[in-house]
């Protein structure tokens, strides 16, 4: 046989080969990043990859690195175990299978990967027990600005109560609810869930107050706050503002959250009834009370968070 018989290079057509190359060391910097092999190093491995063996001089014409330096890259190369000189004149190159040249440094990747994740979970852990520690502590609290998104959000916290449903509102939020949201407390009467409705409206004496009473529980407060305040199944809050605008009353902006620590501390300041002591006051022997004053174009007094 002869000594060229083995080393003789297959060559396709110059177009095909061409593009192909290109096509492959597009991807040249990945390797340089992923292996540590330099720029040079990289293009004629990637070369030879699709070249399938060559010799130097042809290979220097398609892996875009100068001749001068493709004899000593592909030394380097050789004595990292990615390309094998095949003996024989001229001397012809064929590089590594990747799957093996790359193995042990795709299995420190790995190795590395499991050990950076054995660090997060550590993290994470500690994180999570100092968390509750750390003091101030953030809160959520997400703001609606529209009035129509505080209506929507509001009926929404409304109709999915499934066990439990609070509300405080003045004289005009208990308007605002009659008329919005009627239908579904009568619903969630119907379903069993327990709705509590905080109100200085006295169903003996206002016949608003008497209809909403047919389907949920009121107690007569004094409350003249501006807002609306609902509590839903104690898992999530709304806290809305009521505004006076073109001769009506309407939702304003509101606050949401599902914090439950906000929850209890600002069901402490709007829901806890404190005893009347005053004598000549309702029978109801609840109270609840707000902060601040403004007036209303009908003359009432409202107070405002």
């Amino acid at each position: 046989m002869s000594r060229y018989a083995f080393v003789k290079e297959h060559k396709p057509t110059r177009r095909v080969r061409t593009r192909d190359i290109d096509d492959l060391l597009a991807i040249w910097p990945k390797i340089v990043d992923y292996t540590g092999l330099s720029e040079y190093e990289s293009k004629v491995y990637l070369s030879l990859l699709i070249l399938g063996s060559s010799g130097a001089r042809r290979l220097s014409l398609h892996c875009r690195v100068p001749r001068t330096k493709v004899y000593g890259t592909l030394r380097k190369l050789i004595d990292n175990g990615l390309v094998v000189e095949i003996p024989g004149s001229p001397k012809v190159f064929t590089p590594s299978n990747p799957a093996e040249a790359f193995e042990s440094l795709l299995d420190d990747f790995r190795r590395r990967a499991l050990d950076f994740d054995a660090v997060l979970q550590a993290l994470t852990k500690t994180h999570e027990k100092k968390r509750d520690e750390a003091r101030p502590r953030k809160k959520i609290v997400w703001y609606i600005e529209e009035e129509g998104e505080t209506k929507r959000k509001c009926l929404e916290m409304i109709g999915r109560s499934q066990r439990s449903l609070t509300i405080l509102t003045n004289e005009d939020g208990l308007g605002l609810l009659f008329n919005s949201a009627h239908r579904l407390l009568d619903e969630n009467n119907d379903q069993g869930i327990r709705v509590t409705l905080y109100s200085p409206l006295d169903p003996r004496t206002s016949s608003l107050a008497r209809e909403l009473s047919y389907v949920v529980q009121i107690n007569k407060v004094d409350f003249t706050a501006p807002v609306i305040f609902i509590n839903s199944d104690d898992e999530q809050f709304l806290l809305a503002r009521i505004a006076f605008r073109e001769g009506a009353y309407l939702f304003n902006d509101s606050i949401f959250s599902g914090d439950e620590e906000l929850l209890a501390l600002l069901s402490m300041i709007f829901l806890k009834p404190e005893r009347r002591t005053s004598p000549g006051e309702s029978d109801s022997g609840e109270r609840l009370e707000g902060t601040g004053t403004s007036t209303q174009p009908h003359g009432a007094v409202h107070k405002r968070l």
